[in-house]
């Protein structure tokens, strides 16, 4: 049977038990630090300087990681990382102590933590094909994706009920054990060597000579080049009226309560588990790029109709479905790319794909906190990027050919 044989890969299993440990308690710390800064800090407006602190370095440092998940072990590369945002967690709970943690000081965090998701996400993305054979790569990107999401689900509830009986240093030191614990997993991997690089790739080749080589080669692949647009415009319409919307949604249409908070992301985290389990069972194996694009078609819509919800029900409906649109799109993306990619090339790729889309969030948030700043209000910011993702999603279906042809 396919899902006993995956959790008996040893190696699968010990990321699959990292995974959902630092997602679990990631959601716990991100949730106390969100409502920090909207409720203690009561810095609403700022909160989107924050997010784009945490995104610059990440984009300008992703396709370092892309060549360094080439070249060393990715299981490592993914330790260190968790390892050392362990480090900066118990920082930030001292200076909390002290009453130092203000906005700059949680700007300074949130670029540093962007600094190591540039080497963790195209680590962790390479690491599964190393691992899992092919036949069970869309399976696999599932299980990951939908288990991850159960940390999620109950991450923001149980982070908001934590804030209730315990003080932040005590709900930010949880998260930094939990990480520590993740960490050890990652120890326990025993991932195969990179692959070895091809006659191309010159021994002892500067790094610029590996990055233009994995730009060429994502360029002049027609499935990876559309995947890169598609996801570019998503991000830049999506990502800002989603990150910093909902909360002001909360705080401004519901009742202003973290419990509503963590609802929200729970209901999110819970449409990714519902559809990751859909897409387990029945895995997706042709017109992936297509289904991609009707499905942030769609999620475009649910962003515009978030923005004018007034009762907490429906809040809680549009965000399972938005939660079951983003990982509708993100299992087939994974699998799509691990497998048009060649193995040496993979972590260049993942870190492409991956500035294409993050690298236009920066701006999208800086956009969406422009708009505040000019007393614009939510409720037409939503509706405004979440419609013109719709329309650039059609116009992508229309005017690239292999979104339509490709499997």
């Amino acid at each position: 049977m396919p899902l006993p044989s995956l959790f008996r890969n040893r190696n699968f299993l010990m990321l699959w038990l990292a995974s959902i440990i630092g997602n679990f308690t990631l959601a716990v710390a991100m949730l106390a630090e969100t409502w920090y800064v909207v409720k203690t800090l009561d810095a609403k407006e700022q909160l989107g300087y924050v997010m784009i602190a945490g995104s610059v370095p990440r984009i300008l440092l992703m396709a370092v990681g892309g060549v360094l998940a080439d070249r060393f072990k990715r299981g490592h590369i993914v330790m260190v990382s968790m390892g050392v945002r362990v480090l900066l967690l118990f920082a930030l709970i001292v200076l909390l102590h002290y009453g130092r943690l203000d906005i700059v000081a949680l700007t300074i965090f949130a670029f540093l933590y962007g600094a190591l998701d540039a080497f963790f996400w195209p680590a962790q993305g390479a690491i599964i094909p190393s691992i899992v054979p092919e036949a069970e790569l869309t399976r696999a990107n599932s299980i990951m994706l939908t288990t991850n999401q159960i940390g999620l689900v109950f991450g923001p509830t149980i982070g908001t009920a934590l804030l209730a009986l315990f003080s932040y240093e005590s709900v930010f030191g949880m998260a930094g054990i939990g990480l520590l614990l993740g960490a050890a997993c990652m120890l326990l991997l025993n991932e195969p060597p990179p692959v070895p690089r091809t006659t191309s790739d010159k021994p002892g080749s500067a790094m610029l000579h590996e990055l233009k080589e994995g730009l060429l080669y994502t360029l002049q692949t027609p499935v990876l080049r559309s995947m890169m647009i598609i996801y570019a415009f998503a991000n830049l319409l999506f990502m800002g009226p989603l990150s910093i919307g909902i909360p002001l949604v909360v705080t401004q249409h519901l009742d202003g309560e973290v419990t509503t908070l963590g609802f929200l992301q729970s209901a999110g985290a819970a449409g990714m588990v519902a559809g990751g389990i859909l897409l387990t069972l029945f895995p997706p194996k042709s017109k992936r790029l297509m289904m991609i694009t009707l499905v942030i078609a769609a999620e475009g819509v649910l962003l515009a109709l978030q923005g004018h919800t007034y009762w907490v029900w429906l809040a809680i409906g549009i965000q399972f479905l938005l939660g079951l649109g983003i990982v509708s799109n993100n299992v087939p993306m994974m699998s799509v790319i691990q497998q048009y990619s060649d193995r040496d090339k993979i972590g260049r790729v993942m870190s492409l794909n991956n500035m294409a889309s993050m690298g236009l969030s920066p701006i999208s948030y800086a956009m969406v906190t422009g708009l505040l700043a000019l007393h614009v209000s939510i409720g037409w910011i939503m509706p405004i990027f979440g419609l013109a993702m719709s329309a650039a999603m059609l116009w992508c279906i229309f005017a690239m050919p292999v979104v339509r042809q490709s499997n």
